[in-house]
């Protein structure tokens, strides 16, 4: 049997390095050919003071929600102080729970005494975090909640806690922002396409800025990517994914059995 190529284009944070995630370590493990390709680099907040301030502040709410492990780590980092018992997090699927016990472990904290809400369905999006958040409260007039975040990002689950009655914030705690298009990279690139391997692409932002680095090297983003395989989380992304040009897409969760199970 060939061995599987899987890009891992997983976002590269500026403040934790480049090392291997632990799905990637069992995929290659188990005979898989990991390549790192990140699509999306992280950097601090455009006001980082903000951001330090609401971080310092989380005992005045009641719910926390980091939207994606980024903001897990983000939030973490600058958070001196233990987490409070009687904020609630919030947190959109398995990566970001994981990553968030896992920070806590490290801090010499226990995630047992916090209340803990997590869609744990493949794919989970904001949409099933509102469901998870029922079982946290029935009335939501004047709970105050903080959403941490990139720059950017949906709206919803935001919009729908207002509605309902709640006072939110939004930070900033992280950019995202695109991988240069220098000769290294665009060399890398075409060295990846001739692989045909399988591209691991967790955001619809990720396309975007795989289609403007094809661009630079010079080639047409549908016609490459027609002999390429795109695996993703969820359908939204599957959807931008084939509107980029892929011509396979494969909705798969971002678990090891499952990976391997789709490379083989």
């Amino acid at each position: 049997m060939d061995t599987p190529h899987y890009v891992s284009t997983r976002a590269r944070d500026s403040g934790s390095g480049d090392e291997a995630s632990a799905l990637e370590l069992e995929l290659a493990a188990a005979g898989v050919r990991v390549h790192p390709f990140a699509l999306i680099h992280v950097l601090p907040p455009a006001d980082p003071r903000a951001a330090q301030r609401a971080v310092d502040a989380l005992e005045d709410f009641q719910l926390a929600v980091p939207v994606s492990p980024s903001a897990v780590r983000a939030l973490l980092r600058m958070r001196d102080a233990p987490w409070p018992p009687a904020c609630a997090v919030g947190l959109i699927g398995r990566a970001s729970r994981e990553t968030f016990e896992t920070a806590l472990r490290e801090r010499g904290e226990d995630a047992q005494g916090l209340r803990l809400l997590c869609a744990q369905q493949a794919g989970a999006d904001s949409e099933a975090l509102w469901q998870e958040l029922q079982a946290l409260r029935a009335r939501w007039l004047g709970v105050q909640v903080l959403i941490l975040r990139g720059d950017g990002g949906r709206d919803w689950l935001a919009a729908t806690l207002r509605a309902a009655g709640a006072e939110v914030q939004v930070v900033e705690l992280y950019r995202r922002a695109a991988p240069a298009a220098d000769a290294a990279s665009l060399d890398r690139l075409r060295e990846l396409l001739g692989l045909h391997a399988a591209w691991q692409i967790a955001a619809a932002a990720s396309l975007d800025n795989l289609c403007e680095l094809l661009r630079a090297a010079g080639l047409d983003p549908r016609r490459e990517l027609t002999a390429q395989r795109a695996l993703v989380h969820h359908p939204r992304v599957a959807e931008a994914a084939r509107r980029a040009g892929f011509g396979r897409v494969d909705v798969v969760p971002f678990r090891a059995g499952t990976l391997l199970r789709a490379l083989r």
